[in-house]
């Protein structure tokens, strides 16, 4: 953890609170720390064997970490300081800490001789301790530290100071002006949320108003479960951007402006130059604000300005701001569907997918992640072993990286091990389903990563299983935390690069872009004619409409599915366009209005049909078996009406219908065309298709994959 980082947050928190110790709160410190970890002397023979992994003890020289010459009141302080570090997978740093508490007991001696007593690292800030510790030093020494000693043995001191802070603030927790997972176990959380994730600094939004207005709106969404943890850093980061725009135009109401009916010309004055900004930071810079960031901070202003209109009272008063009270409608009129640039959904495109042949590039050259650097490797078999599940499953990462320690779930009755349940983490659509069957090949990668982390947790005298299957590798000696999905994507940049793993195209294929694991998984299952159902059970989705994404399956596959069925026209015989040349002219997919009940229209999309209902007596007109039923019905229904019709123009004239009748002769091209049809439907050989959810539609899956390849 950066030592310049944790000073600057504490004197952020004490600028709100500079006094926070309690000496109440001091006794209960202990309440926190397991008995056996009550140390006044934390040496290698003192500290109990299941703990002592976590204290750097790196050789013989290091001392001991002593805290006899502190006050009571700091020697609870830094047991619970060390408990915290233990706690939370970290590494005691003994050798500072020792040179820390050595000066901090002359330190506290002298102020104590001079009047001045502090007997608890609350007292002052890191800064002020760090004035006294360098002026102890002096005095002794006769001559100011080396500074490179001096950071050394006052780099805990900043980290100390941070975690009492936390400790001893009895502020209700979304006061205060940061909020972070690993300090505040008050924050609302959901089951399995990783804690080493940004923290939120709502201090860097100003004004005032905004600020609280804000943490109080994301407070009670957390609370109430609307919003998750990653949500509310996106709604900070969106009333970032508004906070900058009114502060720069001296607006120090929520109001906005004098008379609501400059609000809206206010608002899409913000809206136009925030769309214009070119952003100076992140992966766009220099580039202009892209739509979905557009709608992440729109969102975020709309978002609060709503809650507080339908809840202004009930905020103002938990907040003190009474102008947050009355707000009226025209507070959730901001912008007008015209006025914001919409989020258009990206269209599904093969170019996500990862083909067969990288596919097999990535598994062959998967073992680089694995093997030991000093072998050329990336010396991360983790990685290696979480590339080739999300390739099995089509697992989200995050699903992958939070995998219980003991994920399979044996089934019931099932007599090998061929098959098997896996149980996930389902951290984003709650109520989804949490468990998908996989083959023996998962259940033998899981069972790999279960050996490999126990005996690297029995190597420092850990016995009990950890809570994660994939494991942090720094600040996490005890196996508490997550793997992190950041370092799993860089990893797989590297394996890219080592092995120049390239598509069909010759670009260097994007695998840092994990989610093309899940689109290749859940594109082959649809292709193979698997149910949609059993598609949106397998991917965990909560309905049908988020499954059909992937239903847009590739172009080749639908050109391959349409080009089964031979084409003939109304004469019997086939059109005189090529089936390629057909299937790009009706290109099913963005031409619904030429698909008819019993066949297409072909005819070109910059013309329009001026034959009315004549279809079946069109030379553009074409259809296939899978319409036979559908033309024999329409060709008795015609013979019938043709014998209904000449029955009652006989009863009125008393003469036959003569053929040369202008009703008839219509109806008898259509009868001709119909019977053409059908005798030449029902000669094919080829199968008629079948439709509907759960049909096995493709009765030829390799030829499928040759035309995907062509």
């Amino acid at each position: 953890m950066n030592k310049r980082r944790d000073e600057d947050i504490v004197a952020i928190l004490r600028q709100r609170s500079p006094g926070c110790y309690d000496p109440v709160t001091n006794l209960a410190l202990m309440e926190e720390v397991p008995e056996e970890m009550r140390l006044l002397h934390y040496g290698r023979r003192s500290v109990p064997a299941e703990y002592r992994v976590s204290f750097g003890f790196y050789h013989q020289k290091i001392d001991a970490v002593r805290l006899h010459g502190l006050p009571p009141t700091m020697q609870r302080e830094l047991m619970y300081v060390v408990w915290r570090i233990v706690e939370m997978g970290g590494r005691v740093p003994c050798a500072p800490l020792s040179l820390l508490t050595r000066e901090l007991a002359a330190t506290t001696r002298r102020l104590r001789h001079r009047g001045q007593p502090a007997e608890s690292l609350m007292d002052l800030s890191p800064r002020q301790w760090k004035e006294e510790l360098r002026l102890t030093w002096a005095q002794r020494e006769k001559e100011l530290p080396n500074p490179d000693t001096f950071r050394t043995f006052v780099s805990p001191l900043d980290r100390a100071c941070k975690l009492l802070w936390f400790a001893y603030d009895s502020t209700p927790w979304w006061r205060r002006e940061i909020w972070d997972l690993t300090m505040d176990p008050r924050i609302p959380r959901r089951p399995h949320e990783p804690l080493f994730t940004k923290a939120v600094h709502w201090h860097r939004i100003t004004p005032e108003w905004l600020r609280l207005g804000g943490m109080f709106v994301a407070k009670m969404s957390l609370e109430s479960g609307q919003l998750s943890w990653s949500t509310v850093h996106q709604r900070f980061s969106g009333l970032l951007v508004f906070g900058k725009f009114v502060t720069d135009r001296g607006i120090d109401s929520p109001r906005l402006c004098d008379d609501d009916r400059d609000l809206r010309s206010l608002m899409l004055e913000f809206l136009r130059e925030t769309e214009t900004q070119v952003l100076q930071h992140g992966k766009n810079a220099g580039k202009p604000r892209s739509r979905s960031n557009m709608f992440i901070i729109t969102t975020a202003v709309r978002s609060l300005y709503t809650y507080m209109h339908d809840n202004g009272r009930e905020a103002a008063h938990i907040i003190g701001d009474s102008r947050w009270e009355g707000l009226g409608p025209e507070f959730l009129r901001f912008w007008r569907p015209g006025d914001l640039q919409r989020v258009r959904s990206s269209r599904f495109d093969e170019r996500h997918l990862l083909s067969d042949a990288v596919l097999s590039e990535v598994v062959k050259h998967s073992h680089i992640l694995g093997d030991p650097r000093e072998d050329g490797g990336l010396g991360d078999p983790q990685a290696m072993r979480i590339l080739l599940l999300m390739i099995a499953t089509g697992r989200r990462i995050s699903e992958i990286c939070m995998l219980d320690f003991s994920p399979i779930v044996p089934i019931a009755g099932q007599k090998d091990d061929s098959i098997a349940k896996l149980r996930y983490q389902q951290t984003k659509i709650d109520g989804a389903p949490d468990t998908i069957f996989v083959e023996n090949e998962v259940v033998q990668i899981i069972a790999e990563q279960q050996k490999w982390l126990s005996e690297r947790l029995a190597a420092v005298g850990i016995t009990s299983p950890p809570p994660y299957l994939f494991v942090k590798y720094q600040n996490n000696l005890r196996g508490t935390h997550p793997y992190d999905g950041k370092n799993f994507r860089h990893q797989l940049t590297r394996l890219v690069e080592r092995v120049d793993i390239r598509d069909h195209t010759g670009t260097p294929v994007r695998l840092s872009t994990t989610h093309r694991f899940r689109h290749t998984k859940a594109t082959a299952l649809i292709d193979a004619g698997v149910p949609l159902h059993v598609v949106q059970r397998y991917l965990g989705h909560a309905t049908p409409e988020m499954t059909m994404h992937y239903a847009h399956t590739l172009d080749s596959t639908a050109k391959a599915e349409f080009l089964r069925f031979q084409k003939i026209n109304r004469s019997g015989q086939a059109p005189t366009l090529t089936e390629t040349e057909l299937f790009d002219l009706l290109a099913l997919d963005a031409r619904t209005d030429r698909v008819l009940p019993n066949g297409w229209c072909t005819l070109p999309p910059s013309q329009t049909c001026e034959k009315g209902n004549a279809c079946l007596t069109c030379d553009l007109f074409v259809t296939d078996r899978r319409f036979l039923p559908e033309h024999q019905q329409q060709l008795d229904s015609i013979d019938d009406l043709i014998d209904a019709r000449q029955q009652a123009h006989r009863a009125q004239t008393g003469q036959p219908m003569p053929e040369s009748h202008v009703w008839l002769t219509l109806r008898r091209r259509e009868q001709d065309a119909l019977r053409t049809i059908v005798t030449a439907l029902a000669d094919q050989d080829q199968p008629a298709a079948l439709a509907g959810g759960g049909v096995p539609v493709r009765t030829n899956y390799d030829e499928l994959k040759r035309a995907r390849g062509a």
